[in-house]
């Protein structure tokens, strides 16, 4: 009998705090499950941030590729095998 989650890949995401982004890559913040695009050029050192949000609580994401231009339709497969919830 074969094993059925054999070929099975499942991608683990990263969550953390919005202001801890330290790496371009294609997040979702999981309080709205919209997707946030971070691209390299927002993270050079000396540039005035691309994106900020103004929130008085934490905004808490969850990078699912680090690839910035990533295919919508591969980012919400990761989401929902991770079960978070997409609004993209």
């Amino acid at each position: 009998m074969s094993d059925p989650t054999q070929g099975e890949t499942r991608k683990t995401v990263k969550v953390l705090n919005f202001n801890e982004i330290n790496e371009p890559g294609s997040y979702v913040m999981l309080s709205t499950g919209d997707l946030v695009r971070v691209p390299a050029e927002a993270l050079a050192t000396g540039r005035s941030p691309l994106i900020t949000i103004h929130s008085r609580g934490v905004t808490r994401v969850a990078q699912l590729s680090t690839n910035d231009a990533e295919l919508v339709t591969t980012l919400r497969h990761i989401a929902a095998d991770n079960d978070i919830h997409s609004n993209f």
